[in-house]
């Protein structure tokens, strides 16, 4: 599925929790790892560029879990002015397939987790981006931040609304369902669509069999969900009941998040789901 995943740490609280997230990066089919740090020159935190070999020592203790794991794993350190468009880069240099970032942003603590280097990479990324929920733990130290994830992809939940964009999340979802994970298809039906077009319930409970039937065709196991109300709630909903341990959604072009308030469904499931997002753009696709 996946082969090379770039993961984009700060130098935080929250890089242990998001290293502890990813015991299921081989359960996605990753074997190479890149450990990405970019510092932004002319802030704060640009002094610390100076001391490389720091910064060096510490991603290589991060490093350290993920070899013991049996991945390939690298460490890159670059000075940038836009952080999120050097992590691209850094992405693109490596050959990377998957980016993962964490949610943790300064703001966290006050309930609006996604960061403004998050939000741009998820934006502007033209790659799957892996989003890891870290919470706030009121304490201070390497315990102010837990994970909430869980170890390996048991059950992976599927949100499509038959789009364009949708058809790369469902090739994702089929792909994880031939390695083992149980796979969930849901599609939120908006409250009153059905008066305007009485045989669309019917229509879309067909289409999630058909997606169902391709899952099962390469060898998964999966089950459909036809629900009504707000699509990123009900999303969220399903994925606590079902007890999902990823979230995959179709990702849409660079207008998708411009708010963090009025976004579209995959912005605001960001925002809710408290457990890991896997954002697909549709191949080939400009953003």
């Amino acid at each position: 599925m996946f082969r090379t995943a770039l993961i984009s740490l700060d130098y935080s609280a929250a890089q242990g929790p998001l290293l502890d997230c990813l015991s299921d990066l081989r359960d996605m089919g990753i074997s190479r790892v890149i450990l990405t740090h970019v510092v932004q020159v002319g802030y704060a935190q640009g002094a610390t560029y100076g001391n490389k070999q720091a910064l060096e020592d510490w991603l290589q203790d991060r490093a350290a879990p993920l070899r013991a794991a049996g991945l390939e794993v690298e460490v890159d350190i670059r000075a940038a002015g836009e952080v999120a468009k050097d992590i691209l880069q850094a992405a693109g240099d490596h050959g990377a397939d998957l980016i993962v970032i964490g949610s943790r942003g300064q703001n966290m603590i006050r309930g609006l987790f996604l960061g403004s280097v998050a939000r741009e990479v998820i934006r502007l990324s033209t790659l799957p981006v892996r989003l890891e929920w870290i919470e706030s733990t009121g304490k201070d130290g390497d315990a102010a931040c837990a994970r909430t994830c869980h170890a390996g992809l048991r059950r992976v939940l599927l949100a499509t609304d038959f789009s364009q964009q949708s058809q790369a999340a469902e090739q994702a979802a089929i792909a994880l369902g031939r390695l083992g994970a149980h796979i969930d298809v849901i599609h939120v039906l908006v409250p009153d669509g059905g008066k305007i077009y009485a045989r669309w319930p019917r229509m879309a409970q067909a289409a999630l069999s058909y997606i169902v039937d391709d899952i099962a065709a390469a060898g998964g196991q999966a089950e459909a969900h036809l629900m009504t109300g707000q699509p990123s709630e009900e999303i969220a909903r399903m994925a606590v009941d079902r007890d999902a341990d990823l979230i995959i959604v179709g990702k849409h072009g660079q207008g998708w998040v411009n708010s963090l308030i009025t976004g579209s469904t995959a912005a605001s499931l960001c925002e809710i789901a408290r457990r890991p997002v896997l954002m697909v753009p549709l191949q080939n696709e400009k953003v």
